[in-house]
């Protein structure tokens, strides 16, 4: 896909060492596109020159505002943030600092300007009542996360920025750089081909995201200038359940060393929604978005190819 422009494009990443930022950086590194990558933590990629990275913790309203200031993008990816569900409950200072008050931060400093935001939410903000939501559902988060990145977009959507994309996904996974926790496919591909035998929650359905799919809806909107709110997620609904027994096929052993087991059974610390799937029609029209079927990202993903 191409960019219009692209020697024009000054694009600042925020949260370049999660793996949606990688990927952002990989993506402008291929296509000539000038970027700064930002992170809270010194730069772990090992790909991104350092001449292209400054540490950014966004909580920090002066340094949110310094960077902008100096840099001068023509577009923000809001990537950083808090993102494991279940610290979010027992950390929730620091979940509402970086996901809350950090887009806060970046809201204050470009709410005057002609910068576009990208900006990434979350399937985490629906109450999972429905099997499939789209854009205009009604939000109820259950947990912490799902509280702090709502409030995000609430701020985002009474702020007064003129160029606004907020893209809500779903299990973002795919392989990166020395990322904080394995994605759970890649997990489930390790812990099978080990010999052992997991457990795998059977009453939770998603519409996982393959990485790649994401970084194509960011640039998409930023070539067609499109605002507003999109799902950007994998085109099927699966049960977790039914999405390891996938990656069980892929490796070559049985189904039966995946056992079901119930959220109730598994205990997690944060309460999930049921079923969070997200309908991706709009995007698909108005952006163009291609997704691809879980199956086939399934060798893009595996650390042993």
């Amino acid at each position: 896909m191409g960019i219009v422009n692209a020697d024009k494009l000054r694009i600042l990443i925020t949260g370049s060492n999660g793996l949606l930022g990688q990927h952002i950086v990989r993506y402008c590194l291929n296509n000539g596109l000038e970027f700064l990558a930002t992170s809270s933590k010194d730069n772990k990629i090992s790909y991104c020159p350092s001449s292209a990275f400054q540490v950014l913790d966004i909580s920090s309203k002066t340094k949110v505002e310094q960077i902008i200031e100096s840099y001068q993008p023509t577009h923000i990816v809001n990537a950083a943030a808090m993102t494991n569900v279940d610290l979010c409950e027992t950390e929730k200072d620091a979940c509402y600092r970086i996901n809350k008050d950090g887009v806060e931060n970046i809201i204050d400093t470009i709410k005057n300007s002609s910068i576009h935001l990208i900006h990434i939410s979350t399937d985490f903000i629906f109450d999972g009542k429905k099997r499939l939501y789209q854009e205009g559902d009604r939000a109820n988060p259950l947990g912490e996360y799902g509280k702090s990145k709502w409030e995000a977009e609430t701020l985002l959507l009474q702020s007064q920025i003129k160029r606004l994309t907020i893209l809500r996904t779903s299990i973002l996974y795919g392989v990166g750089e020395h990322l904080e926790k394995k994605n759970i496919f890649n997990w489930a591909m390790d812990q099978l081909r080990g010999g052992n035998t997991i457990n795998i929650v059977n009453d939770q359905y998603r519409t996982p995201t393959f990485v790649e799919d994401l970084v194509q809806a960011c640039f998409k909107s930023i070539k067609k200038k499109k605002y507003g709110t999109y799902h950007v997620a994998g085109p099927e609904l699966y049960s977790m359940y039914e999405l390891i027994c996938i990656v069980a096929k892929y490796v070559g052993v049985a189904p039966e060393r995946v056992k079901p087991i119930s959220t109730e059974d598994l205990n997690q610390k944060a309460p999930r929604p049921q079923s969070s799937g997200l309908l991706i029609e709009k995007a698909k029209e108005l952006l163009n978005y291609q997704p691809t079927r879980f199956v086939e990202t399934l060798s893009k993903i595996d650390p042993t190819k």
